[in-house]
């Protein structure tokens, strides 16, 4: 067993993450936005303090050996052709691995980072939330699709230029909607075999209605109401099911539905407040300022 380390509670930036480079086989970064580590048998990344709670999703690619890691003091395994998933602000590290050889990929990426990704969620199937699983176990085919992602993404990283973002984006959102569909498939094969529990189904129910409502309805308590429980119980089922709460799920269906009209309707932005049921300009901008940092106004321009 390697030496485990002292879990820090401070939320770990990603300029304080930029020493893996020293403990990693490979390693790139683009600016504020993500990190990717290549890790090996030589690797020292188990004798690096580094648990710490990290403020965005961190992605971790098995390819050989078993890794052991914790997730807010929880150990989970991930073994050989699976992916592993880590929701923002959970204490996350590295602590072991077993087997003859070991390999396998961590991706970084900041909150900011994946609340920009251009994902229509009105396109995604919402029954894959309702699985909400740590480890995804794969078969090495799709691993290695997954992994040539990675390698665009440290190739994008690694040769800076006036549209790396944007690529970096683009990139992103395609192998989010390849997990996406690797995760519908593993549920095809098994949903004969598994019942779904009431939570579950709430999840699911809870999607379809945000899908179907979001333009006028932004209050978890309507949803609950439809769903004839209460708002803070509806707030833990979609929390512990998906890694998000409610209104953080209503609010991505909102700033989505913003960022297309915006871009792509040719509407002002007075029209689009009143189609998405805010109240006035003012109280539309403020809103999307909160979610993205930007005003309405300076997104069209971007």
């Amino acid at each position: 067993m390697k030496q485990k380390c002292r879990m820090e509670e401070e939320p770990l930036k990603l300029p304080q993450i930029a020493r893996l480079k020293s403990v990693s086989d490979d390693y790139s970064h683009l600016g504020q936005d993500y990190i990717l580590t290549h890790f090996t048998t030589n690797s020292s990344y188990f004798y690096a303090p580094m648990a710490r709670r990290f403020d965005g999703m961190i992605i971790i690619i098995g390819v050989k050996g078993t890794v052991k890691i914790t997730i807010d003091l929880e150990t989970v395994d991930v073994p050989p052709n699976s992916v592993a998933f880590v929701a923002p602000e959970r204490v996350f590290n590295l602590i072991d691995w077993v087997g003859e050889e070991l390999d396998g990929y961590l991706l970084f990426l900041s909150s900011k980072f994946t609340y920009d990704l251009n994902i229509d969620l009105n396109a995604v199937n919402t029954g894959i939330f309702t699985e909400a699983k740590t480890v995804m176990e794969l078969d090495k085919e799709k691993i290695d699709v997954l992994i040539r992602y990675f390698y665009l993404l440290h190739r994008n990283a690694s040769d800076p230029n006036p549209y790396d973002r944007h690529i970096a984006r683009s990139l992103m959102s395609a192998a989010a909607y390849q997990l996406m569909a690797f995760s519908e498939s593993a549920q095809r094969i098994t949903a004969g075999s598994r019942s779904h529990s009431r939570k579950l189904s709430y999840v699911q129910n809870f999607l379809r209605l945000v899908r179907s409502n979001h333009k006028k309805e932004r209050s978890v308590a309507y949803y609950a109401d439809r769903m004839f429980i209460s708002p803070k119980y509806l707030s833990l089922v979609i929390k512990e099911a998906t890694g998000r709460t409610a209104a953080e799920w209503i609010d991505q269906y909102v700033l989505q539905e913003a960022k297309n009209l915006l871009k792509y309707s040719g509407k002002n932005i007075q029209q689009i407040s009143y189609e998405l049921n805010f109240t006035n300009q003012s109280s539309f901008g403020k809103y999307f300022k909160h979610l993205t940092g930007m005003s309405p106004r300076q997104f069209q321009n971007v």
